[in-house]
């Protein structure tokens, strides 16, 4: 049985790694890369394609954080169109706590991930921003009500 919500079969041990001589994507099952026939030792495949999968997560995590951003954008933007501005409002106010959520989430899970793939860096520095930007009306509203 699956414990994580991702659409991304993890199920086989199987991964696959960037080879350490030419770069290349290899599966970390193979003995010997296919580009240029260096050997791969197994448990340092392992290790590197458990890294990647993580740090590919992180990218995919972190992309759609930046898309429920827009989104509540969007929905901010929809709260002023005649007769569907209870749409605007629910959607919103769900982003307005759903988008803080994910992003904790994102910082206890990828936070101690150190990669030099310049995705993985975007992909902090989107987290960054939305954090940071969606605080800001959580923090407004809370304000408010106390």
């Amino acid at each position: 049985m699956a414990y994580d919500l991702s659409l991304s079969s993890s199920n086989s041990n199987t991964g696959v790694f960037e080879c350490p001589s030419c770069k290349q994507t290899i599966d970390a099952s193979a003995p010997n890369c296919r580009f240029c026939s260096t050997p791969i030792d197994p448990v340092v495949a392992e290790a590197a394609a458990v890294k990647m999968a993580k740090v590919n997560q992180a990218c995919s995590d972190a992309s759609f954080l930046r898309t429920m951003a827009i989104g509540m954008l969007v929905f901010l933007g929809i709260m002023f169109v005649p007769f569907m501005s209870l749409l605007g409002i629910c959607g919103y106010y769900f982003l307005m706590f759903a988008v803080p959520f994910m992003s904790i989430r994102w910082w206890i899970r990828f936070n101690a991930v150190r990669a030099d793939d310049s995705d993985f860096k975007r992909a902090r520095t989107t987290v960054i921003v939305v954090s940071v930007l969606c605080a800001l009306p959580l923090l407004n509203f809370l304000a408010s009500r106390l």
